[in-house]
Protein backbone atom coordinates (compact mmCIF):
# COMPACT_ATOMS: atom_id res chain seq x y z
CA UNK A 1 0.00 0.00 0.00
CA UNK A 2 1.39 3.42 -0.90
CA UNK A 3 2.57 5.58 1.96
CA UNK A 4 3.06 9.33 1.75
CA UNK A 5 4.60 11.51 4.39
CA UNK A 6 3.90 15.21 4.30
CA UNK A 7 5.16 17.86 6.67
CA UNK A 8 2.97 20.51 8.22
CA UNK A 9 4.16 24.03 9.07
CA UNK A 10 4.61 23.03 12.72
CA UNK A 11 7.05 20.27 11.74
CA UNK A 12 4.56 17.70 12.87
CA UNK A 13 3.43 15.49 10.12
CA UNK A 14 0.60 13.36 8.97
CA UNK A 15 1.01 9.95 7.42
CA UNK A 16 -1.51 8.94 4.82
CA UNK A 17 -1.87 5.31 3.94
CA UNK A 18 -4.24 3.46 1.70
CA UNK A 19 -5.89 0.77 3.78
CA UNK A 20 -9.03 -1.17 2.91
CA UNK A 21 -9.72 1.30 0.12
CA UNK A 22 -9.88 4.32 2.42
CA UNK A 23 -7.31 6.99 3.14
CA UNK A 24 -6.44 7.39 6.79
CA UNK A 25 -4.43 10.29 8.19
CA UNK A 26 -2.67 10.03 11.53
CA UNK A 27 -0.73 12.70 13.36
CA UNK A 28 2.43 11.38 14.99
CA UNK A 29 3.41 12.94 18.25
CA UNK A 30 6.04 12.52 20.91
CA UNK A 31 4.95 10.01 23.56
CA UNK A 32 6.58 9.66 26.97
CA UNK A 33 7.36 6.31 28.58
CA UNK A 34 4.81 7.15 31.30
CA UNK A 35 2.08 7.64 28.70
CA UNK A 36 3.10 4.44 26.89
CA UNK A 37 2.89 2.53 30.19
CA UNK A 38 -0.76 3.60 30.63
CA UNK A 39 -1.73 1.62 27.53
CA UNK A 40 -1.01 -1.87 28.78
CA UNK A 41 -4.45 -3.47 28.72
CA UNK A 42 -5.89 -5.97 26.30
CA UNK A 43 -8.46 -3.47 25.04
CA UNK A 44 -5.94 -0.60 24.92
CA UNK A 45 -2.53 -1.93 23.92
CA UNK A 46 0.35 0.25 22.72
CA UNK A 47 3.84 -1.08 22.10
CA UNK A 48 7.12 0.58 21.15
CA UNK A 49 9.17 -0.89 18.29
CA UNK A 50 12.33 0.90 17.14
CA UNK A 51 11.24 4.08 18.96
CA UNK A 52 7.87 4.03 17.16
CA UNK A 53 4.68 3.82 19.21
CA UNK A 54 2.12 1.45 17.71
CA UNK A 55 -1.51 1.32 18.86
CA UNK A 56 -2.68 -2.24 18.32
CA UNK A 57 -6.33 -2.68 17.30
CA UNK A 58 -8.39 -4.69 19.78
CA UNK A 59 -9.24 -7.43 17.26
CA UNK A 60 -5.54 -7.93 16.49
CA UNK A 61 -4.89 -9.60 19.83
CA UNK A 62 -7.06 -12.60 18.94
CA UNK A 63 -5.62 -12.81 15.42
CA UNK A 64 -1.96 -12.60 16.49
CA UNK A 65 -0.24 -15.92 15.71
CA UNK A 66 1.39 -15.93 19.15
CA UNK A 67 -1.95 -15.31 20.87
CA UNK A 68 -3.16 -12.39 22.97
CA UNK A 69 -0.92 -13.13 25.98
CA UNK A 70 2.24 -12.34 24.01
CA UNK A 71 0.91 -8.88 23.19
CA UNK A 72 -0.59 -8.07 26.59
CA UNK A 73 2.65 -8.90 28.42
CA UNK A 74 4.51 -6.44 26.15
CA UNK A 75 1.81 -3.76 26.01
CA UNK A 76 2.90 -0.44 27.45
CA UNK A 77 6.60 -1.30 26.99
CA UNK A 78 9.42 -1.27 24.47
CA UNK A 79 8.94 -4.51 22.53
CA UNK A 80 11.78 -4.05 20.02
CA UNK A 81 13.94 -6.92 21.28
CA UNK A 82 11.03 -9.36 21.46
CA UNK A 83 9.78 -8.25 18.03
CA UNK A 84 13.21 -8.80 16.45
CA UNK A 85 13.91 -12.06 18.32
CA UNK A 86 10.85 -13.58 16.63
CA UNK A 87 12.13 -12.42 13.21
CA UNK A 88 8.80 -11.01 12.03
CA UNK A 89 8.18 -11.03 8.30
CA UNK A 90 8.24 -7.92 6.13
CA UNK A 91 4.45 -8.15 5.82
CA UNK A 92 4.14 -8.02 9.62
CA UNK A 93 6.44 -4.98 9.61
CA UNK A 94 4.32 -3.27 6.94
CA UNK A 95 1.18 -4.06 8.91
CA UNK A 96 2.72 -2.61 12.09
CA UNK A 97 3.66 0.59 10.26
CA UNK A 98 -0.02 1.25 9.50
CA UNK A 99 -0.73 1.70 13.21
CA UNK A 100 2.11 4.04 14.18
CA UNK A 101 0.67 6.88 16.27
CA UNK A 102 3.84 8.51 17.53
CA UNK A 103 7.46 8.24 18.52
CA UNK A 104 9.17 7.71 21.86
CA UNK A 105 10.40 10.74 23.76
CA UNK A 106 14.12 11.18 23.10
CA UNK A 107 13.99 9.24 19.83
CA UNK A 108 16.24 10.10 16.92
CA UNK A 109 14.80 12.68 14.52
CA UNK A 110 14.20 9.96 11.92
CA UNK A 111 11.67 8.25 14.21
CA UNK A 112 9.29 11.08 13.40
CA UNK A 113 8.96 9.88 9.81
CA UNK A 114 10.29 6.33 9.54
CA UNK A 115 8.35 3.09 9.37
CA UNK A 116 9.09 -0.20 11.12
CA UNK A 117 12.31 -1.31 9.35
CA UNK A 118 12.17 -4.25 6.99
CA UNK A 119 14.49 -7.22 7.46
CA UNK A 120 16.83 -6.08 4.66
CA UNK A 121 17.20 -2.65 6.29
CA UNK A 122 18.16 -4.24 9.60
CA UNK A 123 20.87 -6.40 8.04
CA UNK A 124 22.66 -3.40 6.49
CA UNK A 125 25.59 -1.78 8.21
CA UNK A 126 27.94 -4.70 8.66
CA UNK A 127 29.74 -4.93 11.93
CA UNK A 128 30.45 -8.13 13.80
CA UNK A 129 33.08 -10.53 12.45
CA UNK A 130 32.15 -10.10 8.78
CA UNK A 131 35.30 -8.30 7.58
CA UNK A 132 37.63 -10.27 9.88
CA UNK A 133 36.23 -13.73 9.13
CA UNK A 134 38.59 -14.58 6.21
CA UNK A 135 41.65 -13.57 8.28
CA UNK A 136 40.49 -15.62 11.27
CA UNK A 137 39.74 -18.61 9.05
CA UNK A 138 43.23 -18.52 7.46
CA UNK A 139 44.85 -18.26 10.91
CA UNK A 140 42.88 -21.25 12.24
CA UNK A 141 43.75 -23.35 9.19
CA UNK A 142 47.44 -22.41 9.56
CA UNK A 143 47.48 -23.45 13.23
CA UNK A 144 45.75 -26.76 12.45
CA UNK A 145 48.16 -27.43 9.55
CA UNK A 146 51.15 -26.68 11.81
CA UNK A 147 50.03 -29.21 14.41
CA UNK A 148 49.15 -31.88 11.85
CA UNK A 149 52.09 -31.54 9.46
CA UNK A 150 54.67 -29.69 11.54
CA UNK A 151 55.10 -32.30 14.28
CA UNK A 152 56.87 -35.31 12.78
Amino acid sequence: SPVQVRFSPTLRFARTCAFAGMAETKERRMITEAELAKHSKEDDAWICIHDLIIALPKDFLEEHPGGPDVITCLAGKDATTDFEDIAHSDSAREWSSKYIIGYKEGAEEEAKTKLVPKNAELSKGGGGLGPLLPTILVAVIAVIAYFIFGKK
